[in-house]
């Protein structure tokens, strides 16, 4: 009885685990079926992407390659546009030294006109004392010279008096030698050999450097007042000279270390209208920037 009851249960759990065999293997189809599915899905959408990002590639290359000729194109446009420029810049260059050598020339010149106006008054002066010479030694007051007809201290008819040069004075060795001994640091004996030029050759093209040199020495005394006086003298006596916007640039210096601001502003702003392209007024520009005013007169901005 027990045998067959065992026997029972035996061939009870034999169909039970052959049913339990037949779902896992069902069940592990399907998972095998989906799986396989999962993948073909993947590999479709990888393929999709692959071949995306194919065709980028191959448009960015292509943009690549137009952004390269773009850039050639605009280079060589460029510099064909930029050599006519460069050419330009060469021809200023070219321009600038001529400017140069043409000031350093005028320069030059100007040095030798001065020069030949000092002789030229040398030559008047020797042939004025040829023509009135001095009276012999113990003549008479009164006396008339048998040379000239005139008496002493006399000018020919229609010559304007002048001062009597002394012997052996020229105009341009005597400018030539209060120049040296200024620059020589003798700026005393300078001063005197200068005032001495302009009393007896006043009318020179060096006289008007010879009275701005006086101006420039009683700056550097700390002579203030005397120094605006001095390049007062070359404004007015000398009007249009190569040291006439320096005048006017130390005369406001002077003006300004004398407290007088108001006046030196006035000057500076002077030399900017009338020389605006020179170093000085550049200079001047920079005084009137410092004291916060402008370089328009009252005039101007009216």
């Amino acid at each position: 009885m027990k045998f067959l009851r065992l026997a029972a249960l035996l061939l009870t759990c034999s169909s039970f685990s052959f049913a339990v065999n037949k779902d896992l293997v069902a069940l592990q189809r399907d998972l095998e079926d989906r799986i396989s599915a999962l993948q073909n899905d993947i590999d479709s959408k990888l393929g999709r992407i692959d071949g995306t990002l194919s065709a980028m590639q191959n448009d960015t290359r292509r943009t690549a390659d137009q952004v390269a000729t773009l850039q050639d194109a605009v280079s060589n446009g460029v510099a064909k546009s930029l050599a006519p420029v460069a050419g330009l810049g060469t021809k200023v260059d070219a321009t600038s030294d001529d400017v140069r050598a043409l000031k350093d020339a005028l320069a030059d010149l100007s040095g030798r006109l001065e020069r030949m106006d000092a002789k030229l008054t040398d030559l008047k002066n020797q042939l004025q004392i040829m023509q009135n010479p001095p009276p012999a030694p113990g003549a008479a007051p009164g006396t008339v010279t048998p040379q000239s007809g005139l008496l002493p201290g006399q000018t020919p008819l229609g010559a304007a008096p002048t001062n009597q040069v002394p012997a052996g004075m020229t105009a341009e060795g005597s400018y030539e030698s209060a120049l040296r001994d200024l620059q020589t640091g003798k700026s005393d004996l300078a001063y005197t050999e200068f005032q001495q030029y302009i009393t007896y050759f006043p009318n020179t093209e060096l006289a008007a450097k010879a009275q701005y040199y006086l101006g420039e020495i009683d700056y550097n005394r700390n002579n203030y007042t005397q120094a605006v006086k001095d390049f007062d003298a070359v404004l007015e006596h000398y009007p249009e000279n190569p040291k006439t916007a320096d005048a006017h640039l130390m005369k406001a210096y002077s003006l300004m270390k004398a407290k007088q601001t108001n006046r030196a502003v006035q000057e500076f702003r002077t030399l900017v209208q009338n020389y605006p392209h020179t170093d000085d007024a550049r200079k001047a520009l920079q005084q009137l920037r410092a004291l916060g005013v402008s370089a328009a007169t009252n005039s101007a901005r009216r």
